[in-house]
């Protein structure tokens, strides 16, 4: 039990010694670290809620591409994402007959990577009022030319998975018999290899740099129509095999942008259940410890029954039951927490300060028992508080995480215990997708220590022992 004769100690000076451990520099360190993450969400003026649970959002991003950074230790230059908009093609329009239109488009690609893209996306938009004779050609740097499509269409939006269309499997296996290759080969090993290595049954890719002069990979798509007011736009996707800082999961979606919006989450979350019930349970153990007789008793039967109550299994009841969100998950985490072991530890505080000769002062001056307990207990208990704080946050962190593996998270925001639980469920473990699983945990684990390494150093100011160390 921790000794309350020595002198108190203000906010101020907790703060001073924390800044001057090591343990506690690092740990603010990571916290600021964590907080500047928290707010590139906040400040961003993107609905990224919205747009994390939309997969029509996501066609532009590979699907489960590992962090780029990965090729530091893997080496080689593996395929990066190229996006080819619509004003980066080059437009030409013929009118060939009075009422018929071709319009024909033409993307230009300079493709120096070392593997194929994971996935080859067409995006078309289609105006007008009559049916479209659509055709699709891809021409490599060595000149050679793929019909990847032939097809009479409606007007309307489309995106050819070029990797996985039926048509598009059926015109290059046609393509390859005519080369003489007898067997299957993947869409994207046929597409950029050149045509001689296919020839020779040794497929080898091929790079704009590799054909002297230097030739780009080009997209042609032809459309023709009788429509009044027809019109084509196009977007060419190479997605590649790695993408940025965190990542992609299999939903294509950008795992940094579950990191950053995690972050405000987890703090948020973590803080405020940490703060809210450890100030209320103080404000008990105090009440409790100063006023004694049956307060003392009455708080302390219910302590004791807050205490056997199974606490996760009571949350996980009302999560599955009434599927809330975070913020109802919080207010029933604080309702099963008014009363727990910082009331019983306050109290024994409250007990010793009482005995204190200033409050014995202050009650021979007439002050209330209110006063007293507001402004000469309380503020003793503080410092204490503080640190029951610091450490409860990493608790409640892992407690939603933990619901949220379950499956019992809030449905909507993308947090780090969400992304955990889709990694899992996605089979990230079992196809090896890292990533996916080890970066929100490190995270997780980023905000448990620094809070751990503040606690340890307030441990050495508030501990009598330690400070006479």
């Amino acid at each position: 039990m921790i000794s309350m004769s020595s002198a108190p100690i203000s906010i101020k000076s907790v703060f001073h010694e924390i800044m001057h451990s090591k343990s506690g520099f690092a740990g603010v360190a990571i916290l600021i670290f964590i907080i500047l993450t928290s707010l590139i969400a906040v400040v961003s003026p993107e609905n990224i809620v919205e747009k994390w649970n939309d997969p029509q959002a996501w066609l532009d991003k590979p699907r489960l591409a590992a962090p780029e950074w990965t090729t530091l230790f893997t080496g080689g230059n593996p395929a990066k994402t190229i996006i080819v908009n619509s004003q980066d093609f080059k437009k030409d329009v013929q009118q060939i007959q009075p009422n018929v239109t071709k319009i024909e488009l033409r993307a230009r690609v300079v493709y120096d990577y070392d593997t194929p893209p994971s996935e080859l996306n067409i995006m078309l938009k289609i105006a007008g009022e009559a049916r479209v004779l659509l055709t699709i050609k891809w021409v490599r740097p060595d000149g050679s030319t793929v019909e990847l499509l032939r097809e009479v269409t409606e007007p309307k939006s489309k995106t050819i998975f070029t990797y996985i269309d039926r048509e598009v499997a059926a015109n290059v296996q046609a393509y390859l018999q005519k080369l003489g290759v007898a067997d299957s080969l993947p869409i994207g090993v046929t597409l950029f290899s050149s045509e001689k290595s296919l020839i020779e049954g040794a497929p080898k890719l091929i790079k704009s740099h590799d054909v002297k002069p230097s030739r780009p990979y080009e997209l042609i798509v032809e459309a023709t129509s009788e429509s009044k007011g027809f019109d084509v736009d196009a977007q060419l996707n190479l997605l590649g095999v790695v993408y940025g800082l965190c990542g992609t999961d299999n939903l294509r979606r950008d795992i940094f942008l579950g990191i950053v919006w995690g972050a405000p989450i987890a703090l948020a979350f973590g803080l405020v259940a940490a703060f809210v019930v450890t100030l209320i349970q103080a404000i008990f153990g105090a009440i409790s410890g100063y006023y004694g007789s049956k307060v003392d008793e009455i708080i302390q039967r219910i302590t004791d029954v807050y205490l056997v109550l199974p606490f996760l299994s009571l949350l996980i009841t009302i999560q599955f039951i009434y599927k809330t969100t975070i913020w109802t998950l919080l207010i029933a985490v604080i309702a099963l927490s008014l009363f727990g072991g910082v009331t019983k530890s306050v109290r024994s505080m409250a007990l010793q300060i009482r005995e204190e000769p200033y409050i014995e002062a202050a009650k021979s001056y007439g002050a209330s028992r209110r006063r007293i307990l507001i402004f000469y207990i309380l503020p003793r208990l503080l410092p204490y508080t503080f640190a029951n704080i610091t450490v409860s946050v990493p608790a409640y962190v892992f407690l939603e995480a933990s619901l949220s593996i379950l499956g019992l998270g809030d449905p909507a925001l993308p947090t780090w215990g969400k992304l955990i639980s889709e990694a899992f469920s996605g089979g990230a473990a079992y196809y090896g997708y890292w990533w996916w699983i080890i970066i929100p945990s490190m995270f997780i684990v980023l905000v448990s220590t620094a809070f751990a390494l503040i606690w340890y150093s307030l441990d050495k100011v508030l501990n009598p022992r330690l400070r006479e160390e």
